[in-house]
């Protein structure tokens, strides 16, 4: 209850100074990495809360590519931010401010029932949310319709299994043509990659990060990376990441790829080429219950903000339907507002939602360790080099646990 009471008093203190005045006008400072049309829509949220609160200006600070590098210069410079975009929670979270007993406090109001614990989860270090869910994706398999049709390949189905997808795509091969079935990442990002670590049973890192020894290297993880290592020896799949084949992305919009694997952030540009495609969840391994990687953005809150009530009253409003509803690049963080939408109804969109449901069970390892960063370099060794080598998993592996060692003390 400490920080509610530093707010109380914040408060109070800035009624008191001004009292018997002309109400002066009020200003919190709102950090984005977004530009464009998505710097748009929350210019326009800033705008509406502004309308809602007189008095109030929010300085709208669009950072975009040196996000970043801006963020730190004003931490540094002891001038940061009221709120701000966020993800690097490992990175900032000492100079940010913790939501739990704020979000506790209006968790009534804000109805926090109906936005998916497995977002706030995204936020968390050491139990502790630092962020309030802005928007997210989860991951999906994009399919084209037209090449399952011509190849006469059932569409996959809602509880599909790899290997399912292994002999949906041995059928798309066509070397001649250059046209695969699914493409596999030989440097995949590992924040992404975990999920399928997750989806057969095992993590990169102890839950409470004291090892990674029995995990990274486990049967399970083993089991992952021989599965894409095999698809690729077989001719299942096409590597990317090495050599000079195009991206997975440029294959799917080019229909030389019957499956890819990716996330909202590819939707708009697959439909852009004009391909005619479907959207299934990620598939099982055997009955395992498959969980998703959730990339989502936040919005925190500065430590040191001279306004922390009205800066936390600004990111209400930024989870409230009025403003999800506002953000159209992004998925809705709210059931609600989901389904008013249509969107777990609609098969482009549903697998995302569908997903998210069970996606809630664990947390990636970057929130894990402070040298997750380091840790992280030799598991990127390990895949590239199974990739390549299209095989021996456990050794390389092995030798990624043991060069990430000394790294955990």
């Amino acid at each position: 209850m400490k920080q509610l009471k530093k707010l109380a008093l914040a408060s109070a203190v800035a009624a008191l100074s001004l009292g018997g005045t002309a109400m002066a006008e009020e200003v919190i400072r709102f950090a984005t990495w977004d530009s464009d049309e998505s710097l748009a829509i929350q210019q326009e949220i800033a705008k509406r809360f502004e309308a809602a609160n007189p008095g109030v200006k929010v300085q709208v600070e669009p950072y975009a590519d040196g996000y970043d590098k801006k963020l730190i210069a004003a931490f540094g410079a002891g001038s940061p931010p009221d709120v701000m975009y966020m993800w690097n929670y490992p990175k900032y979270y000492k100079s940010l401010m913790p939501l739990d007993e704020l979000m506790a406090r209006d968790a009534e109001a804000m109805n926090l029932s109906d936005i998916p614990a497995g977002l706030i989860n995204t936020t968390r270090i050491d139990g502790d949310a630092y962020g309030m869910p802005a928007g997210f994706t989860t991951h999906v398999v994009f399919y084209n319709k037209d090449m399952f049709a011509a190849a006469g390949v059932e569409e996959p189905s809602e509880n599909w299994t790899w290997a399912e997808l292994r002999e949906k795509a041995a059928r798309f091969r066509d070397k001649e043509n250059k046209v695969y079935g699914y493409a596999v990442e030989a440097k995949p990002d590992p924040f992404d990659y975990e999920q399928f670590f997750w989806s057969n049973g095992t993590r990169f890192i102890a839950e409470d990060g004291s090892a990674v020894d029995g995990y990274m290297n486990s049967d399970e993880a083993v089991e992952v990376l021989s599965m894409f290592a095999d698809m690729a020896k077989n001719e299942e799949a096409v590597v990317i990441g090495i050599g000079d084949n195009s991206s997975g992305s440029a294959l799917f919009k080019g229909s030389k790829l019957a499956m890819y694997q990716s996330a909202m952030w590819s939707k708009s540009g697959i439909e852009e080429a004009g391909i005619n495609y479907g959207v299934a969840t990620l598939p099982s391994f055997g009955d395992k219950p498959i969980h998703s990687s959730i990339g989502a953005s936040a919005m925190s809150i500065a430590k040191d903000t001279k306004n922390a009530e009205l800066a936390w009253k600004f990111v209400k409003f930024f989870s409230s339907p009025e403003a999800v509803k506002l953000r159209t690049n992004d998925l809705p963080i709210r059931t609600s507002v989901a389904k008013e939408l249509n969107m777990t109804t609609d098969p482009t969109f549903k697998p995302f939602f569908d997903i998210l449901k069970v996606s809630d069970r664990e947390s990636n390892a970057f929130l894990k360790h402070e040298n997750w960063g380091k840790i992280q370099t030799n598991l990127e060794r390990a895949i590239e080099a199974t990739m390549i080598e299209k095989g021996n998993a456990k050794k390389h592996l092995d030798e990624a646990v043991k060069r990430s060692k000394r790294h955990l003390n």
